[in-house]
């Protein structure tokens, strides 16, 4: 009886021992890199998709919108980031600053400010960054 306990308990350490490659599942993809720019007044209104703003030309024109600092600011953190494909989103303009934003079918959304301003003397414009 030994034995055969002894033999079984073998028998399910070396099944439960072996190595899963993961050959069969998916390959996961990285979340994209998401970059949040503020500035107070900066300009800009809220935007509900992202655009498109890969091409400098595009770049360019989607920062016309903010102050002349604040346009350079977004604009030199879209270059940072490294994907084929750069998305821009203004995802608030009020008296917080988002403290992360994701990516979810082409929509850039901040994530709630755990502890709302209910006034400010500027409203502050958060640009995200996606690639």
């Amino acid at each position: 009886m030994r034995r055969t306990l002894g033999t079984l308990a073998l028998l399910l350490a070396v099944t439960g021992c072996g190595s899963d490659t993961g050959a069969d599942s998916p390959p996961v993809e990285a979340a994209p890199e998401v970059i949040l720019v503020s500035a107070t007044a900066g300009g800009g209104e809220g935007e509900a998709v992202a655009t498109d703003v890969s091409d400098d030309a595009d770049l360019a024109a989607y920062v016309a919108q903010f102050d002349d600092a604040f346009a350079t600011e977004v604009s030199e953190a879209a270059r940072r980031l490294d994907g084929d494909v750069v998305l821009a989103q203004v995802v608030s303009v009020g008296c917080d600053v988002p403290p992360a934003a994701t990516l979810q079918d082409g929509v850039i959304v901040a994530e709630k400010v755990a502890d709302p301003k209910q006034e400010c003397f500027a409203p502050v414009t958060t640009v995200a960054l996606a690639g």
